[in-house]
């Protein structure tokens, strides 16, 4: 089931029921414009939904990777305040994760320099 859209380029908190827990999600921009136009929200919430996937699958051995339009820094931190908090979904109760999870996304410069290089190499004129 997809996640409902992320308010990208803002920052945002979300907890994210997999399996038998919860995650507590923060997910913060660097270097993002502003600008994005509606048409790349489709693939930006694509390639973010994906990188919480990866982040998940890879929660004890967590290292930077890209996408195609982000590099994500994933990290965790201790959750304070987890030992107060109950889940439940339907008769289930879920446990949550002690840590945080956090993303640090920026937008991936070198894909970008890359594509720039090669629109400059194939112009007529060179």
């Amino acid at each position: 089931m997809p996640l409902k859209p992320f308010t990208y380029p803002l920052p945002e908190t979300r907890f994210l029921h997999a399996g038998t827990h919860v995650y507590k999600f923060k997910i913060k921009y660097g270097n993002i414009s502003h600008n994005e136009d509606a048409q790349n929200k489709d693939c930006i919430n694509k390639e973010l939904e994906q990188a919480i996937r990866a982040v998940l699958g890879n929660i004890d051995n967590l290292q930077p990777f890209a996408t195609k339009h982000f590099i994500i820094f994933p990290y965790k931190s201790k959750w304070e305040s987890v030992s107060k908090l109950r889940f439940k979904h339907g008769s289930m109760f879920l446990v949550p994760y002690p840590y945080v999870c956090i993303m640090y996304v920026e937008m991936n410069l070198f894909q970008q320099d890359i594509l720039l290089d090669v629109q400059y190499c194939l112009r007529p004129d060179r």
